[in-house]
């Protein structure tokens, strides 16, 4: 392989090197430019011919970070992730990545960038867990770069995102849950509410949910479709967000009660809708049969809690409501993994840490019970 050195100016030098043929076979010289001495020039073109001989070159070109990020986001996330997934990734980087390094030419990208995006997230007050999504998120994108031949290696991987730090979630106790319940009663979203302390349901996993997913005699439903808004979009129907969030749940006789009055309702509005009346098979809908946006019912949610003066939660807090119900009643965790549709129990285990030390003592003083009766009538 030939290569050859020349002095620009001081500190800069051009190397000029044959590169392996292009896909139609034909001779290509490669120029580049070094900032250094003669002896980082040499080593760089050392390094150059070397990976040419053992077939890991890569030509560099003028391919921006921005530049690719945008097509790694138009060929494989268009067409392996959901539109609200899309949105997200397109979201994380064009407020965290692409005004620090959108610029820079991705060959010329470094773990030390990286870093810097990730300390200045947290400078600005960014919690943990958003700057570990923006690495896992960035981390994806770059292995493409190196399947696709355009990097030699990932420079996330050599980066240190901080820790994620679980916090306890803000959570209300059962006698302001039936408070908050009773005050919203009659309130347009008051059976919403009910059903996802019920049931644990994801708002949108609530909008999405249509009657025909519904076995009122057999008392289940399946989770098989979410409704979300989307910027650009409107309302979108969707999946679960993953394999275990696409579950079937048995529903308690107070969710088959909750369920059969709202079906009422939905005829009753029918009829006075009459021509007006938008079928849609949505449970939850509007009084025209419209669906239910989700974030129009956190608007709603948070504004009853801002002016009733309860403790500050959000409408997934409801969620959380239920899941800490199920486990201080006994259900194992397990059963409520699965009814919460994480993807694992480890998961479960981490959000609720703080509540099974309660369940656990309570089961060993069941259990504690039980021997000391057992003993009695020995």
């Amino acid at each position: 392989m030939n290569g050859s050195i020349r002095q620009r100016s001081k500190g800069t030098w051009q190397l000029r090197y044959d590169a392996p043929p292009d896909g139609a076979g034909k001779r290509r010289f490669v120029s580049e430019t070094v900032r250094g001495n003669k002896k980082d020039a040499e080593r760089v073109l050392r390094e150059r011919l070397a990976a040419i001989e053992n077939g890991g070159f890569i030509a560099r070109d003028k391919e921006t970070v921005s530049e690719y990020l945008h097509r790694w986001l138009d060929t494989y996330v268009a067409t392996n992730t959901f539109l609200r997934t899309q949105q997200g990734y397109r979201g994380y980087f064009r407020r965290y990545v692409e005004p620090k390094v959108g610029k820079i030419p991705l060959q010329s990208l470094t773990a030390r960038h990286v870093q810097g995006i990730y300390a200045d997230m947290l400078g600005r007050g960014l919690s943990n867990t958003t700057v570990v999504q923006l690495h896992r998120i960035l981390k994806e994108a770059l292995s493409h770069a190196v399947k696709w031949g355009t990097l030699t290696r990932n420079v996330a991987d050599a980066t240190a995102p901080p820790r994620i730090e679980r916090k306890e979630m803000p959570m209300w106790d059962i006698e302001t849950i039936n408070h908050f319940l009773s005050m919203v009663r009659a309130s347009r979203f008051g059976d919403l509410y009910y059903f996802a302390v019920l049931t644990g349901l994801r708002r949108a996993e609530m909008c999405g949910l249509r009657w025909e997913s519904v076995d009122l005699s057999g008392s289940k439903l399946s989770v098989v479709n979410t409704l979300q808004r989307i910027t650009g979009h409107g309302m979108v129907d969707g999946q679960p967000k993953t394999p275990k969030s696409r579950r079937s749940m048995a529903l308690s006789p107070e969710s088959v009660g909750l369920l059969h009055d709202v079906r009422r309702q939905q005829v009753e509005q029918q009829l006075e809708a009459g021509d007006l009346w938008q079928g849609s098979g949505y449970v939850f809908t509007q009084i025209t049969g419209k669906p239910v946006a989700p974030d129009m019912i956190s608007k709603d949610f948070c504004k009853i809690v801002r002016k009733s003066g309860l403790p500050h939660l959000t409408l997934h807090g409801l969620r959380h409501a239920f899941a800490t119900i199920s486990l201080t009643a006994g259900v194992d965790l397990k059963t409520t993994s699965e009814m919460l549709g994480h993807s694992s129990i480890a998961i479960t285990a981490d959000i609720y840490a703080h509540v099974l030390p309660q369940v656990q003592q309570a089961a060993a003083a069941a259990v504690g019970q039980l021997l000391k009766r057992n003993s009695e009538v020995a």
